[in-house]
């Protein structure tokens, strides 16, 4: 078999996560319940492979990401266009054409704070016909960047790429360079991990939750959302020294001035729990409100498995993979969540998975957090990396967060990608808006509310 047949036919056996170049190889990667494993193909001198992604469209991005960034040379490349700018100019959008056919452009500057994209919409009144996302306005270089930094010290690096999944990232970091030091992290390093994981997931599915009622038109269930987002970023802060939990995981164990008082912590934590389960109540019992969300972007079955779609966004339409659940790792070894479905696959099924979500989140934390009682934190273990590749996975607030580590001598980093739950699902919001009307944008968009910066890596 060939190379291209070789990763068509694992699509099939494994879970399909993506794919990436180096200067030698290009690495498809899966997810199985061994965890993830990666198919590689050496690079001859002209660096060329037949385009996986016209028959698999989860790869689109990442092979145009290979093409532009790696000059790997595609055959039959369905959109040859660059991924971002290149030589300062974004790539012309792609849109419909045909009689009564309007086009017009959100972005790539936004009202409000939130960073660059292009949304390039056609439409035949006011459905959608296609929807064209760009992104990649801001995009900062971190891989190349951190080529040649050495590895443990980098983790600082890579918990700054994105604020909302910095936890979840570095969680996925710590145990590549662990894995490739042999070294085994211990049962209370496990459990503060996860409580910061569960922490971080728990303020931004109350920001989903506020966003999604902000498109609906319900200014109080924002107001309200957000005001507990701020208190579990509060939270965050009291329990690790940061809001958005910036070192809070680092290679070998923990940061510092982690979990120092958890009496305070539980009492805090407890509020904090009656106060969000009077809030979902409240909010999903506001019909008028939820009946907006309803039959709003729907994704067929198909499409979320054409496109890989990972977290909330898939299980939302009967998917089952959660990551701490199907290949569990740290302490949800002993405690496995709940795996939050639905079926409708709407804006209201996302909001559904994310409100079960959140919840399981809260006994998970009280779970850890009692388990680990008085215990002492042991200090960090001594990381040294030996050369090699590992690849890692964690279950991140929007999905699946999947780290690739390729180390050299000195323990210095050779290679390092960063495979964000934002940068799978963002292709799929596109595809969420066909049939739609353009008003509706706002808030199919806020359903999955994706971050930029994991795509602007």
């Amino acid at each position: 078999m060939t190379f291209y047949e070789d990763v068509r036919a694992e699509c099939a056996d494994g879970v399909p996560a993506g794919a990436y170049a180096d200067a030698d190889f290009a690495h498809y990667v899966y997810l199985s319940r061994d965890g993830p494993y990666a198919l590689s193909c050496s690079l001859d001198g002209e660096r060329r492979l037949k385009a996986v992604s016209k028959a698999v469209p989860l790869f689109s991005w990442d092979e145009r990401e290979m093409a532009q960034d790696w000059a790997v040379r595609f055959d039959g490349l369905p959109d040859d266009r660059p991924l971002r700018a290149q030589h300062g100019e974004m790539p012309a959008a792609r849109i419909a054409s045909g009689d009564g056919i309007m086009r017009f452009v959100v972005g790539p500057v936004h009202a409000g704070i939130i960073e660059c994209g292009r949304f390039t919409f056609s439409s035949g009144g006011e459905t959608v016909v296609h929807l064209d996302a760009q992104l990649g306005y801001a995009h900062r270089g971190v891989e190349r960047a951190l080529v040649g930094a050495p590895a443990v010290q980098a983790a600082s690096k890579v918990a700054r790429i994105c604020g909302g999944c910095s936890a979840a990232r570095s969680y996925a970091y710590a145990l590549a360079l662990e894995a490739l030091a042999g070294v085994e992290p211990e049962p209370e390093i496990d459990l503060a991990r996860l409580i910061a994981a569960e922490l971080e997931r728990a303020y931004n599915h109350l920001a989903d939750l506020a966003a999604s009622a902000s498109g609906a038109g319900y200014a109080v269930g924002f107001a309200r959302g957000m005001a507990l987002k701020e208190r579990a970023m509060r939270l965050s802060r009291f329990a690790y020294g940061h809001r958005l939990l910036f070192d809070a995981i680092a290679p070998g164990g923990l940061g510092r001035r982690v979990l120092e008082d958890r009496v305070q912590l539980g009492t805090e934590l407890a509020e904090f729990d009656r106060d969000v389960h009077a809030y979902v109540k409240s909010l999903f019992a506001n019909t008028s409100m939820t009946s907006r969300w309803e039959r709003a972007g729907v994704v067929a079955p198909e499409t979320l498995q054409a496109f890989g779609a990972v977290g909330p966004a898939v299980r939302a339409g009967g998917g089952s993979i959660d990551v701490r659940a199907f290949v569990p790792y740290g302490a949800y070894r002993r405690f496995s969540p709940t795996v939050a479905r639905a079926a409708a696959s709407d804006a209201f099924a996302r909001a559904e998975v994310k409100r079960d979500e959140l919840l399981e989140s809260l006994l998970l934390i009280r779970r850890a957090l009692h388990e680990l009682g008085n215990a002492s934190l042991p200090p960090p273990q001594f990381v040294e990396p030996q050369p090699g590749m590992a690849l890692k996975v964690v279950e991140g607030p929007r999905g699946t967060e999947f780290v690739a580590v390729h180390v050299g001598q000195g323990s210095r980093i050779e290679r390092i990608h960063v495979i964000s739950a934002s940068y799978r699902n963002w292709p799929l919001v596109a595809r969420a808006m066909d049939n739609n009307i353009v008003p509706d944008f706002p808030l199919v968009n806020k359903s999955f509310n994706l971050c930029y910066a994991c795509a602007d890596r």
